[in-house]
């Protein structure tokens, strides 16, 4: 019930990750052998599309935390009811998000100041997967209750069988295969929501007869509610305030050149599978911390976050090195155009600062989530990502013309700074004095 070797906690969760992220790199391949402005278009409206369904986390922070300490503390049947309540509250969430993102979506393509060539494709993609949010909200709770039950890899299973699903939509929808008409974009994202469909039915079917949990019986415990919110609306508010932050530079990044658009949707598509490494390791680290945190033994914590930070630095530099190395065969998986290639090579190695500091930043996040500490965390990050990056990236790309390569400085910047903060913090060890169901 509580796995504590981080290999096995986070290899599955890695896997997961990969097959979540190869839904918007399925999407954004098979568009570029469409076109690479529906690709582009894809890119931008993935971007937004994060935008609203980050607030999602708001649950599925907490639900972590507080679920893992339940489990610490052998508590199984509140960890359980934490789960349900946090399922309802994320289902509501997520219909909410729906309403605004499918309502607003042109009001929201219009402020980012996105280009012409790519507007129709953008519009009609969010049209459809602005609807799938709901059903990411169910996953993302679900996902996290099976990690918290060392389920993982189950989820793992799940994932793969929603890929294989959306591939081929995907192909048959795009592309126009036996005797349907070719739908481009538009395919591309009726093609996700039906797979993300599939995906929470086996979720749904799996927490009935694997957890026993009864998820249609409903429990609604506002005293979890309160912790879960204590955790993931801090945790939230950070996400959301990252991906504002991106939405901004995403207006400088449209100031430049399509192409710049295009290439840094190829670029963060490529990144986003070194991301999942690190990001793999924090979240089975944060269970861990939440097991030995119920357990009352915060030094064990402690002892484990740098062993697992050993393991996620040594990991991510290699992987941006072999990214590198490979990087004008990688971006050719993308596109054949020569410009679009360079220009990727040259800002790809600046990944080593970004992924270096997005490593520090995501695995001590996530150790003082787990403990409950979450307010001086998300206020450095709102400090530094609006005093920093937004700025820098106006400055750097736009001020002194150094295009998406400055913006890309910039964005090394705004990790690193991070990273650094939020180690120092943990290394206090102010948050010992934190707990969650103890309170």
């Amino acid at each position: 019930m509580k796995e504590k070797n981080i290999f096995k906690v986070s290899i599955p969760i890695f896997i997961e990750l990969v097959f979540l992220t190869l839904y918007g790199t399925v999407d954004t391949i098979m568009l570029s052998r469409y076109s690479d402005t529906a690709a582009g278009s894809v890119g931008v409206a993935n971007q937004l599309f994060m935008l609203f369904a980050i607030l999602i986390n708001v649950i599925a922070l907490g639900i972590g935390a507080v679920a893992s300490q339940y489990v610490g503390a052998n508590q199984i049947q509140k960890a359980k009811d934490t789960i349900k309540t946090g399922l309802y509250a994320s289902i509501m969430i997520g219909v909410v998000l729906f309403l605004l993102l499918f309502i607003f979506r042109t009001s929201i393509l219009q402020i980012v100041g996105i280009d012409e060539a790519l507007y129709d494709d953008a519009y009609i993609y969010l049209r459809w997967v602005s609807v799938s949010i709901i059903f990411l909200a169910i996953r993302v709770v679900l996902s996290t209750g099976f990690r918290v039950f060392s389920k993982s890899g189950l989820v793992t299973k799940i994932m793969i069988v929603g890929n294989v699903i959306n591939i081929g939509l995907n192909a048959i929808l795009i592309y126009g295969y036996f005797g349907l008409p070719s739908l481009g974009s538009e395919g591309a994202g009726l093609g996700t929501l039906i797979a993300r469909f599939i995906v929470i039915t086996i979720f749904i079917y799996l927490s009935y007869n694997v957890l026993e949990m009864r998820v249609f019986k409903i429990a609604f415990d506002t005293k979890a509610l309160k912790k879960m919110m204590r955790v993931g609306l801090p945790g939230a508010l950070e996400n959301f305030t990252w991906n504002v932050t991106q939405v901004i530079v995403l207006m400088f990044i449209n100031q430049i050149s399509v192409t710049a658009v295009v290439t840094r949707t190829y670029v963060y598509t490529i990144l986003s599978y070194v991301f999942i490494y690190s990001l793999s390791l924090s979240a089975a680290n944060g269970i861990i911390s939440g097991y030995y945190i119920g357990e009352k033994k915060p030094d064990h914590a402690y002892k484990q976050t740098f062993h697992t930070l050993k393991i996620a630095l040594i990991g991510t530099w290699l992987l941006v090195l072999v990214v590198n190395v490979f990087s004008r065969q990688i971006i050719g998986l993308f596109s054949q155009d020569e410009t679009i290639i360079s220009l990727g090579q040259s800002v790809l190695w600046i990944a080593f600062i970004i992924e270096t500091g997005r490593t520090l930043n995501l695995l001590f996040l996530a150790s003082l989530r787990a403990a409950g500490d979450t307010m001086i965390p998300l206020l450095m990050a709102v400090i530094i990502m609006f005093g920093i990056h937004v700025p820098l990236s106006y400055l750097f790309g736009i001020h002194l013309g150094f295009g998406l390569f400055g913006i890309m400085i910039a964005a090394s910047m705004d990790e690193l700074f991070r990273g650094i903060a939020n180690a120092l913090r943990y290394i206090s060890k102010r948050w010992m004095k934190q707990s969650l169901i103890h309170d």
